[in-house]
């Protein structure tokens, strides 16, 4: 490897750890704050509440992987052209394509680093069925490794034995009992789909009604609408939301969701901006390219920098913005989340094209 791409390369790398240590920094301090509005009671409560905002960084820190890309690119070659560098590896021989094709290792090296972090360490952090041991379900629920979930309300107990791509409980076994504490009935489920209303889907249903005569006591059912006696808050905290599942699991719970003919836009909108992050991240690079091609009469890293900031931020509103008319409208969940990169790829590219 020759000296200047060597030393190209370590200056894109810590401009890449300094954007992600100030940016995370940032989301931190966020997080805390957050936390702190719901109050504490003492020391402990606050060491806990920096610990959940730390747990909360990896995934923040992907999904603003785009500006951090943008940023980190923008003052590497900024901090290069105001030393006179840049023109000095322009002029030993490293065009402009040349320079972008070193820029975009960095970028392509985190991207499939984010990729792997949603596949194997984002989803370890969120916290599993446990995360239902709290105030929000005061003494009427139990969880354990071995028997899974237990939630009792009124009369009746629900018992789910796992989440299966941490959305889907499958094992479910709901038992209702009368007043005096008899056993009136069982309901046997194999999984269940929840519905956006709360309701159950119940498949390969088993029932068992005690106080029916022999030939219907036993019945069973391929499906079976219940009315769940969890709160939005208690659903809200047994399900994972989407971003949180690996990427197996997201593609997975799609297509299973496809199979039985339910909406499945939001997932597979979330799973599509996650596949799209490396393209994202490596059009981040030709746009902060693009900006340090055309020339500056004042050689600041600051306007650069701000440049690029308004960029980064610019374009992942302009993300949020598509998602949403997206998923309102109806449109195609690929184009949604391949148009806005690829367009600004274009104009990135044509940029680099006329400052050649």
């Amino acid at each position: 490897m020759k000296l200047s791409t060597r030393y190209l390369l370590n200056t894109l790398g810590g401009a890449y750890l300094v954007a992600a240590t100030a940016i995370g920094a940032l989301l931190w301090l966020l997080h805390m704050l957050e936390n702190l509005e719901q109050g504490l009671s003492g020391s402990a409560d606050l060491l806990l509440a920096g610990l959940s905002a730390l747990r909360q960084l990896p995934e923040g820190l992907i999904d603003l992987l785009p500006v951090i890309t943008v940023l980190a690119t923008a003052a590497a070659m900024g901090s290069l052209q105001a030393r006179n560098e840049l023109t000095i590896l322009r002029v030993s021989g490293l065009s402009i394509w040349r320079l972008t094709g070193l820029a975009l290792i960095p970028g392509l090296v985190v991207s499939l680093l984010a990729l792997s972090a949603l596949q194997w360490v984002t989803p370890e952090i969120r916290q599993s069925p446990e995360r239902l041991l709290g105030a929000s379900l005061g003494e009427s629920g139990l969880w354990h490794p071995s028997h899974g979930l237990w939630i009792r309300s009124g009369n009746e107990f629900l018992n789910v034995q796992e989440l299966r791509l941490g959305r889907i409980p499958t094992g479910i076994n709901l038992y209702q009992f009368a007043e005096d504490g008899q056993l009136q009935r069982q309901i046997r489920a194999g999984d269940a789909l929840v519905r956006p209303d709360g309701r159950w889907l119940l498949e390969d249903v088993r029932i068992r009604d005690f106080n029916a005569s022999p030939e219907a006591y036993f019945e069973r059912l391929d499906s079976l609408s219940w009315d769940s006696f969890l709160t939005a808050r208690q659903l809200e905290l047994l399900l994972l939301p989407p971003a949180s599942l690996a990427l197996s699991d997201l593609w997975q719970y799609v297509g299973g969701l496809k199979q039985r003919g339910q909406d499945v836009a939001e997932f597979e909108m979330v799973l599509w901006k996650r596949l799209a992050l490396p393209l994202t991240c490596l059009v981040m690079v030709l746009a902060a390219m693009a900006t340090a091609a055309v020339p500056l009469k004042s050689r600041a890293v600051s306007v650069r920098l701000v440049g690029a900031l308004v960029l980064g931020l610019g374009f992942q509103m302009l993300t949020e913005l598509a998602t949403y008319l997206g998923l309102l409208l109806n449109w195609p969940v690929m184009v949604v989340a391949l148009a806005p990169p690829f367009f600004l790829a274009g104009l990135a590219w044509w940029l680099l094209a006329r400052a050649r």
